[in-house]
């Protein structure tokens, strides 16, 4: 009989592979289970199980650690890994895995741990060779993962390039630059599904590693949505290591738009970073888009000087001017008021530079406001979820104009005799799930992606009375309703209806009911007793 030992920092997923499949019916025995990696080094050392199935996720030691240290320990133990990420829901058909097997949590069946189980235990019944020592062996991608993780984290560099090295990865020279990769959406959107961005983005990234075996110092590491491009050089006068850098981005450009049709969109830092700032200099770049306004290849030569550049917030409510003019261009299918209006947006915003994050917003939700108006099915979330990704004001607009044309040329019949509006039947149910919160228009709105001053003439327009009006009234007949038949007390049917002062829960009876409260259950005591 064989040992397995699990190793999950989430502790009901231990319970879940423990009651999955029938052991025993394996020839395997569980020795140990934990949900640390510094205890499963431990109970390792304890029990020397045949088979390990972890994690990749955990904390402090990942998954991929833990099975190099498990290697040295006992060469011949096998290894099944574990995890919830998706980006890697292709790299069983995309990489060839040295470890046995590699399943995602979210998908996992009993039938795909039995057959990973039993690929294990062939390899140790037919002697299969041991775990290579080169970290290569278990993937050379998810150790790479490991590493840019520990460069992000800021990680020691000292510790940061040990580890580097172990893979194969020479960082001898103090400075770095770093370019940062994006796809531009609105190609991408033309050519593939949405479903499809994790493979795509890897085969991207294949281009990139191919490519910097060309170049000496460059490596390329895979990150969430987008690429980094780590290049490790030494300072000379002639100012060749800021051209070879170039040369570098300026060719994986070209062989992706070659190979796969694609555009990207790329942002390079050529200012001298050491390891241990790379990780800030990365999370500066991203959360606060540098490039967002710039046209072409964007070069950031300073980054002292960057940090002191802000954009400026973008005023709620700006976008209203436009939303009547863009209305009526949607419902005639005017394609050319549609561009002339989204480029008076964008013109608006680039000449101001408004903060891209908000720009965006305000955008989406114009967006989604005049879709939910016009459209009688439920909207498409790809290109929004585009829009929320997208790196540069000119991918932004490209995606906005094409909403709007589709829009335009998707619109519910008979539109054209009258905007459509929301439901009531929509709000009401909104108000029903927070009855024991205090609504106001601005939450209404937001759940129906309108402006919230839209909304409130909207509303009164569609009921004859303001939104807050209609919130008591709702309420108020909800509490007469309970009143008749339920034994609650004014205290509890206040707080339940989102009133936490009863004195002002009986005002707002009596405004909209008649009467108080008291006065309302006595009246219908009285009538259910002489009946």
């Amino acid at each position: 009989m064989h040992k397995v030992m699990l190793i999950d920092d989430d502790v009901p997923m231990l319970k879940v592979l423990q009651q999955m499949i029938e052991w025993d019916s394996l020839q395997l025995h569980i020795v140990g289970s934990t949900y640390s990696s510094a205890k499963a080094l431990h109970l390792f050392q304890e029990t020397l199980p045949d088979i390990v199935i972890t994690d990749i996720g955990l904390p402090q030691k990942n998954g991929i650690e833990l099975a190099e240290a498990f290697r040295h320990m006992k060469p011949d133990t096998r290894v099944i890994f574990l995890t919830c990420h998706e980006d890697f829901h292709y790299a069983q058909q995309a990489v060839k895995l040295n470890a046995d097997d590699y399943l995602l949590k979210d998908q996992l069946t009993a039938e795909q741990l039995e057959q990973s189980l039993q690929k294990s235990i062939r390899h140790l019944q037919s002697k299969g060779a041991p775990m290579d020592q080169k970290a290569s062996n278990y993937n050379s991608d998810l150790f790479k993962q490991g590493l840019i993780q520990r460069v992000l984290d800021g990680v020691h560099p000292e510790e940061t390039r040990e580890y580097a090295a172990g893979l194969g990865i020479s960082w001898e020279y103090p400075w770095f630059m770093m370019g940062i990769v994006h796809l531009h959406y609105a190609t991408y959107e033309q050519l593939y599904a949405q479903d499809n961005i994790s493979l795509i983005s890897y085969g991207i990234y294949n281009i990139a590693v191919e490519l910097a075996a060309t170049y000496e110092g460059i490596t390329p590491f895979m990150e969430q949505n987008h690429l980094i491009v780590l290049y490790n050089y030494r300072l000379n006068l002639a100012g060749n290591a800021y051209s070879h850098f170039q040369a570098y981005l300026r060719e994986l450009r070209s062989r992706t738009g070659q190979f796969l049709k694609l555009r990207l969109n790329i942002a390079a830092v050529t200012d001298k970073i050491g390891l241990a700032a790379v990780g800030s200099c990365h999370h500066q770049m991203i959360q606060h888009r540098h490039e967002f306004y710039e046209n072409g290849d964007f070069v950031i030569s300073d980054m002292p000087l960057l940090r002191q550049h802000l954009f400026l917030p973008f005023p709620q409510g700006s976008l209203d001017r436009y939303k009547s003019d863009m209305e009526r261009a949607v419902l005639k299918n005017d394609a050319r008021s549609i561009q002339e209006l989204a480029s008076s947006i964008g013109n608006a915003a680039r000449e101001k530079r408004f903060e891209p994050g908000e720009f965006v917003q305000e955008v989406i939700i114009l967006l989604r406001g005049i879709d939910m108006m016009f459209s009688g099915r439920k909207s498409d979330e790809t290109r929004y979820a585009y829009l929320a990704s997208a790196r540069t004001f000119g991918d932004v607009m490209e995606l906005v104009e094409r909403q709007l044309v589709y829009i335009a040329q998707n619109k519910q019949k008979g539109a054209a005799s009258g905007i459509q509006e929301p439901k009531l039947q929509l709000i009401q149910q909104f108000i029903e799930q927070h009855l024991a919160d205090n609504i106001t228009s601005i939450d209404m709105a937001r759940f129906l992606y309108l402006n919230s001053s839209y909304f409130s003439r909207y509303f009164k327009r569609l009921t004859g009375v303001n939104f807050t009006d209609y919130v008591h009234q709702y309420k108020m007949d909800i509490a007469a309703k309970m009143m008749k038949s339920s034994g609650q007390t004014l205290e509890s049917l206040a707080m339940g209806l989102g009133y936490s002062d009863r004195t002002y829960f009986s005002k707002v009876f009596k405004k909209y009911i008649g009467m108080t409260p008291s006065d309302y259950k006595m009246k219908y005591a009285v009538s259910k007793y002489i009946r």
